[in-house]
């Protein structure tokens, strides 16, 4: 397998267009790292420069300790897998899987042992003989999965692959490419969207907004110590609720005060007294126990099993919060929630850093 280390990677498009910028993290050997961001953020214009399928416009892009700027995609040994499947129709799973070892020109023999293996591991060995029409969705990824794996490139790149697969198969396939990742010992770069993709299967995560990385971390440091408000409010299902307003010290109390509610925090909080701060609370931290009282009127209610999740207004602010499905809210109903104060997030109104 291989390292991996972006330096400082740019690319600008015609017209100053910047996709991404300045662009700095690496890869460590047989790591599973995720590129998390939404749409346009320029995750995939990122995933297209290691390839080599994009020009970089400045900085450095290191595979094993080798720059790649000029060296052409097929050179880099890498494999990519796309949201598109993209598989030969006219040609059977075999052939598929074989067709890119077969241009390498490589002996029959040594195609179908390495056709036969990537089969075996994918659970494909009954179906070598079928045309992609034949199979689910499921089954032609796992096929676009093996025609990368056959080549036993040194890391593989991965583009959105489950975003055509519908709920119940994305599960199923995100166990799948875990497990491969511990078969193969690969090291893996993964695009993706979807949050709960990204804190599944990533060991490292790369949070991008709008061209540029907003933090690198583990999955549950990402979710607990957010590094700005983006990062915040991008993880986690429902969204972080976020209330803007001022630390102010009114003769010995400290409050935080806005158009919405105004309550009083210990003096933990004096030090951002007369800043204007924008307050975090994830729907999950509200409780029925000791803390900071909500007034809620609910909205909707989305029972969900053992949690109901519920949308309420406070004063002109939307509010989701996930309480027991036992309390059973109803739509037009008063709901009094608390947030313990060491759940509060914090985040500087301007920069929207993260305070605390």
């Amino acid at each position: 397998m291989a390292e991996l280390r972006l330096e400082n990677v740019s690319k600008v498009y015609d017209k100053n267009i910047i996709a991404v910028q300045d662009i700095t993290f690496n890869v460590n050997d047989r790591e599973f790292v995720v590129l998390l961001g939404p749409s346009g953020c320029g995750k995939t214009t990122i995933l297209r420069l290691i390839a080599g399928l994009e020009e970089v416009t400045s900085g450095k892009i290191f595979i094993d300790n080798v720059c790649v700027n000029n060296i052409s995609p097929d050179k880099r040994d890498i494999a990519m897998v796309f949201q598109n499947y993209a598989l030969y129709p006219h040609m059977t799973v075999y052939e598929n899987m074989a067709f890119g070892l077969k241009v390498r020109k490589l002996p029959e023999s040594e195609i179908k042992q390495h056709v036969l293996q990537a089969a075996e591991i994918l659970g494909l060995k009954e179906l070598l003989n079928r045309k992609p029409r034949q199979l689910s969705g499921g089954q032609r990824q796992r096929v676009a999965l093996g025609r990368a794996i056959v080549r036993n490139p040194k890391l593989f790149l991965f583009d959105e692959p489950l975003s055509n697969l519908d709920a119940k198969l994305r599960v199923q396939m995100r166990g799948e490419l875990s497990r491969l990742h511990k078969t193969l010992n690969a090291t893996i770069v993964y695009v993706t969207h979807d949050q709960i993709e990204a804190m599944t299967l990533g060991e490292k995560v790369v949070v991008i907004n709008n061209g540029r990385i907003q933090q690198i971390s583990d999955p549950l440091t990402l979710y607990r110590k957010p590094a700005n408000k983006f990062v915040a409010g991008f993880i986690g299902t429902p969204p972080m609720n976020f209330i803007k307003g001022i630390i102010k010290k009114e003769e010995n109390t400290i409050k935080f005060i806005s158009p919405d509610i105004t309550f009083s925090l210990n003096h933990v909080f004096e030090k951002f007294k007369d800043q204007e701060v924008i307050i975090g609370i994830r729907p999950h931290d509200f409780t029925d126990a000791a803390g900071i009282e909500f007034k809620i009127k609910v909205e909707i209610v989305e029972p969900l099993g053992e949690d109901t999740y519920i949308y309420g207004k406070l004063n002109n602010l939307i509010i989701q919060a996930k309480v027991p499905s036992a309390r059973k809210p109803g739509s037009g109903e008063i709901l009094i929630l608390k947030v313990p104060e060491e759940k509060i997030y914090l985040f500087d109104a301007h920069t929207e850093n993260a305070l605390r």
